[in-house]
C-alpha cells in the first residue's frame, strides 16, 4: 500500500509572540505555503457536542485554525477506509493544512462555542464541495 492521503494532512506549529499586554500568534506567512494563492479567509463556529461532517473539497485547500475553544477533526479516506482524528484549540496553538479531496468533519469539544478560522486557496462555491450525511460514513463520535 502507497503513502496514505491522509498523511497529507500536516501539523504546523504557530508562533507566540509573548506580550505583557497580550499575546500575538502568527497563523501564517506567505513563505510558508509554496505556489499557494490566498483567496479567502472565514470563521465557523461549533457548539459543544455539535458534529459538522461529511465535506469534501474538490479544489480547496484549507488552513484551519481553532481560534477560541477545542475542536475534533476526523479525516477519512475512503479507498484506505481509515480515519485520522486530530484535535486542537486555543491551548494548542496549530495550524492544519488539508489538501482537497479528503473528507472530513469536525466536532466541538468545549463547553461554550467554538470558533474555526479557515485560509482558502479558493473561493467558497458550492460546485466545488460534495458533501454527505454524517451516518454515511461510519464513525464513532
Amino acid at each position: 500500500m502507497g503513502k496514505s492521503i491522509l498523511n497529507k494532512v500536516k501539523i504546523n506549529s504557530l508562533k507566540i509572540i509573548r506580550s505583557p499586554n497580550g499575546n500575538v500568534i502568527r497563523i501564517l506567512r506567505k513563505q510558508d505555503l509554496k505556489n499557494w494563492n490566498f483567496k479567502e479567509a472565514y470563521f465557523s463556529t461549533i457548539k459543544f457536542n455539535k458534529i459538522k461532517a461529511w465535506k469534501f473539497h474538490l479544489k480547496m485547500t484549507l488552513n484551519l485554525v481553532v481560534t477560541k475553544g477545542k475542536v475534533k477533526f476526523v479525516f477519512y479516506s475512503k479507498n484506505e477506509d481509515r480515519f485520522r482524528v486530530i484535535e486542537i484549540g486555543e491551548k494548542k496553538n496549530i495550524r492544519l493544512s488539508v489538501p482537497p479531496r479528503i473528507w472530513f468533519g469536525f466536532e466541538g469539544m468545549s463547553k461554550k462555542e467554538s470558533t474555526i478560522l479557515n485560509l482558502t486557496n479558493f473561493q467558497h462555491s458550492s460546485r466545488e464541495i460534495l458533501r454527505c450525511k454524517k451516518n454515511n460514513i461510519k464513525f464513532n463520535w
